[in-house]
């Protein structure tokens, strides 16, 4: 049988189809997952050789289909994958940590009183800027120092300055003692924000002066236990010694320029004046706040002022009747006598008791001289028995 021609081993040999590439399906979005992005490939596929396959290479050789370039889609791999996943969610997961803390820095300065400065605190966030820095700068912004102005003026005064919290509860025991006094308005009323700025601000005078709780209760416990409701010669001894009247003495107690011994001292001047008014007698700011640095209390000083009241009007008479003797004794010796205890106005005292009971004694009932008349005084207004 004669051997098929080329042309009809050609017919029979069946044409080579390129395969149909099909895309690989696309991996399932996870949450915050990357979109993966499918890079080309370049592959070479050769057909099925059929026929001769020697001789030279420029030969035609029936049969024989030379190598075809195809384009394949692949993907990387699911290791990629994973780990962009991971980090985006971790993205995720740390602005929503950013924002949470920028929303706690609004509220903390809110509580402050400071909620002019969320659109600032909100700037600093879109700005990328983390809380700590936020932070340092709203501090040095003027909303917050007006707000904490007690700290610029203990800073100025070269004290250190107080965190916020202990800020706050200055000012609320302030208030608190003020409110238990009938004071509350002292400080303002704060209802308004402008009425509320400055009540802030005239507590801060106090709180730059470095005056705690426990001397602030202190300050206004002594305007108002000792002075205000004290009885009427006392109040009227200080406004007599200082010039204040009931409706100035939380003011005066109040001012930080003045120490609270200074205060103290002088609301016990105040108490031993209102005592010796209380007797009938005079009372000076210098000598009772003498008395005071001495020592002397209210209960001392109405004890005290009881004697002196009773004994000076006698011993001044002997004082004047025994003139020629150089002997005087007036208040200011029964004080230094009864309160301080000085020798030598004891010594006065006991010296008129002498000359008293020498007249007495050397007197004639009928004389008329001046010995007599002296006599004759001494027995109708002497109070020897009770030196």
């Amino acid at each position: 049988m004669a051997s098929p021609t080329s042309n009809q081993r050609e017919s029979r040999t069946p044409a080579y189809k390129i395969p149909t590439v099909i895309a690989k399906p696309a991996i399932p979005n996870v949450i915050a997952k990357p979109t993966v992005v499918a890079k080309p490939v370049t592959k070479t596929v050769s057909a099925p050789k059929v026929g001769k396959t020697t001789g030279p290479t420029n030969t035609f050789i029936p049969g024989y289909t030379p190598p075809v370039k195809v384009t394949d889609i692949v993907t990387e791999e699911d290791t990629t994958v994973k780990e962009d996943a991971g980090l985006a969610y971790q993205k995720m997961m740390d602005e929503k940590a950013r924002q949470d803390a920028f929303a706690l820095l609004k509220d903390v300065f809110a509580s402050y009183g400071l909620e002019e400065l969320a659109s600032q605190i909100e700037g600093y966030m879109r700005e990328g800027i983390g809380t700590a820095e936020a932070t340092i700068r709203i501090k040095q912004s003027q909303p917050y120092k007006d707000r904490f102005y007690g700290n610029e003026l203990r800073r100025n005064s070269g004290l250190n300055v107080i965190d916020e919290a202990s800020y706050l509860d200055l000012e609320n025991s302030y208030s608190e003692t003020l409110k238990a006094y009938g004071l509350q308005d002292y400080f303002g009323i704060g209802v308004t924000p402008t009425e509320r700025k400055n009540r802030q601000k005239a507590i801060a005078n106090v709180i730059g002066a470095d005056i705690s709780a426990v001397e602030f209760k202190d300050r206004v416990s002594t305007a108002v236990d000792r002075v205000k409701m004290a009885d009427p010669a006392t109040k009227s001894a200080f406004q007599q010694f200082y010039g204040i009247g009931e409706s100035d003495l939380a003011k005066y107690f109040l001012d930080p320029t003045k120490t609270l011994v200074t205060l103290k001292e002088k609301a016990t001047a105040a108490e031993i004046g209102g005592a010796a008014l209380g007797m009938g007698l005079s009372a000076t700011a210098t000598s009772a706040e003498d008395l005071a640095k001495f020592g002397i209390n209210k209960e001392q000083a109405q004890l005290g002022y009881g004697q002196i009241g009773e004994d000076l009007p006698t011993a001044g008479s002997l004082g004047r009747i025994y003139s020629e003797s150089g002997i005087t004794y007036n208040q200011a010796d029964a004080e230094s006598a009864t309160f301080k205890g000085l020798a030598s106005a004891k010594r006065k005292k006991e010296q008129l008791k002498q000359l008293e009971e020498g007249s007495f004694s050397g007197s004639s009932g009928t004389s008329l001289g001046q010995g007599a008349l002296s006599t004759q005084y001494l027995r109708r207004g002497s109070s020897s028995g009770q030196f």
